[in-house]
């Protein structure tokens, strides 16, 4: 079976992956955006599809605007046992570790279970003798067991500290022939990411490292893949076994930049042995070859959503909790009503972004124009974070309308072009997306003028971000005051190049 890395591009770090019969889930984390978790289903671990999300209300998990960026849900894990499906989180830095369950993995998930324990990045295991196992991350990797009914746990018991590289995390523990494998992360979730893996006939321990450590790694390698690690292992339903595991792809030679996120990849494994052997000899490629699964690809959506319709699309998100008030769908379109509040403001704005998937990508919407308030604004944005985003936006002055092209780097922001424009009765945007620039243009959606770029540098990871990716969304705001009547966004189209 050929492998086309990455299986989720685009912003799907710490990828967690279960199997119901020939059926795989799989979860992501998604830091500030809501709603979170984003849940993928397939049949062949190589076409995905997003089936939802497991944090849906906002009363079920508390994503404070206050926070930083990059902080919200860290590195879930999904497991199931006996026809439910469990998902352990972290909310950084509010609530701490988290258990959600569901019975129906088209339904909504329950409200979430606070546990009492430190750290981030929990696991669960299912044992043979009936106990239930959770694994988690305080400067070293502990466990203990689990009551998943209460969340009551046993005392905990540091069990490994990893092979000495910096910041030993995201453990999973499996049973195999008589053992209990340990797999973590170490090395940090940059270019130094690994994993090593440990193993022992008791679960507390000791658990005896594997001497060719790492077990996956692209560092010090030629590659366009790297920091790979926070791996996943599953057995599929003939018996091969897999890894997710999260990477980059750093677009420029020199010094390396990514902007994309941390994406999840597919590695085969071969665990005919002791230990399991992960990749091309501990290594990932863009493309790989594995065991054959029967090919299950899903129906493709059309590039364009029209909206009017009941229900968005699942790759949309909002920014810490759902927005009903301000972004709503009425037959004509979707509603915006513009906030006080600007994208650089940690408070509420209205706000509706989607992944960047591809380097080279086009972004389009077209919107019906109100009736504006001086100085309100709507338009196109390139969201990296509150602090390194662009915009192409259409406002409103004494003078009449203008279309502007405003950059946010770190505590800089300004204005870079502004273009006088006709009054109309809808107008079009565009991001033209390359490696190097995003390119804006505004006009009818017969004919869109060039009017201005950006360079990609400053919403890459390395200089403006942590943990998360780009989006490219739609955005309202009054500048101070709230819209006065609603804006329509009636499409939106995403085309990869």
């Amino acid at each position: 079976m050929k492998i086309k890395n990455p299986i989720l591009s685009g912003f799907n770090p710490d990828p967690s992956i279960c199997r119901v019969g020939e059926d795989y889930y799989l979860v992501t984390s998604s830091f500030e955006y809501f709603p979170g978790l984003p849940l993928y289903h397939s049949k062949d671990l190589v076409n995905w599809e997003q089936i939802g999300h497991c944090i849906t209300r906002n009363n079920q998990i508390e994503l404070s605007n206050q926070a930083p960026n990059a902080f919200g849900l860290y590195a879930p894990t999904i497991r199931h046992h006996n026809g439910r499906f469990y998902v352990v989180c972290t909310n950084v830095p509010n609530q701490g570790n988290f258990l959600i369950w569901t019975d129906d993995i088209l339904g909504e998930w329950s409200e979430p279970i606070f546990l009492d324990l430190p750290g981030i990045d929990p696991s669960l295991l299912f044992d043979t003798n009936g106990k239930v196992y959770y694994t988690g991350t305080d400067k070293e990797i502990y466990l203990c067991e689990i009551d998943l009914e209460t969340g009551n746990t046993t005392a905990r018991k540091n069990i490994w500290e990893g092979i000495g590289a910096a910041d030993p995390e995201g453990p999973h523990l499996y049973q195999k022939d008589n053992y209990y494998y340990l797999a973590i992360s170490e090395g940090g979730t940059g270019y130094g990411h690994m994993l090593t893996m440990a193993r022992s006939q008791r679960i507390e321990g000791p658990y005896t490292a594997y001497e060719k450590n790492p077990v996956l790694t692209n560092r010090s390698l030629p590659s366009c893949i790297q920091a790979i690690g926070h791996a996943d292992l599953i057995q599929d339903h003939v018996g091969n076994w897999w890894a997710v595991c999260l990477g980059i792809r750093p677009f420029h030679e020199f010094p390396k930049r990514h902007l994309l996120g941390r994406e999840t990849f597919l590695v085969p494994v071969d665990w005919s042995g002791d230990w399991p052997v992960f990749g091309n000899n501990g290594s990932v490629d863009l493309e790989m070859s594995g065991p054959d699964l029967t090919s299950h690809p899903f129906c493709s959506q059309t590039p364009k959503e029209w909206f009017g319709q009941e229900v968005l699309r699942p790759a949309w998100t909002m920014l810490y909790q759902k927005e009903e008030e301000h972004i709503y769908q009425t037959k004509s379109g979707l509603q915006l009503l513009g906030q006080a509040n600007t994208l650089d403001d940690n408070e509420k704005i209205t706000w509706l972004g989607r992944r960047q998937q591809a380097w080279d990508c086009q972004f389009t919407a077209k919107f019906k124009l109100p009736i504006l308030k001086e100085s309100s604004e709507f338009g196109l944005t390139v969201f990296l974070n509150r602090t390194h985003h662009y915009e192409i936006a259409v406002r409103q002055q004494l003078t009449g309308l203008q279309a502007i092209i405003r950059q946010r780097v770190g505590e800089l922001s300004g204005i870079t072009q502004i273009l006088p424009i006709d009054e109309l009765d809808s107008i079009c945007l565009r991001i033209q997306a390359t490696p190097t620039e995003y390119r804006f243009s505004i006009g009818s959606e017969d004919h869109l003028q060039p009017v201005g770029s950006a360079s990609t540098r400053y919403v890459t990871t390395e200089v403006g971000g942590v943990f998360t990716g780009v989006f490219l969304g739609i955005y309202a705001s009054g500048n101070g005051t709230i819209f006065g009547e609603p804006l329509t966004c009636e499409w939106c189209e995403y085309i990869e190049k």
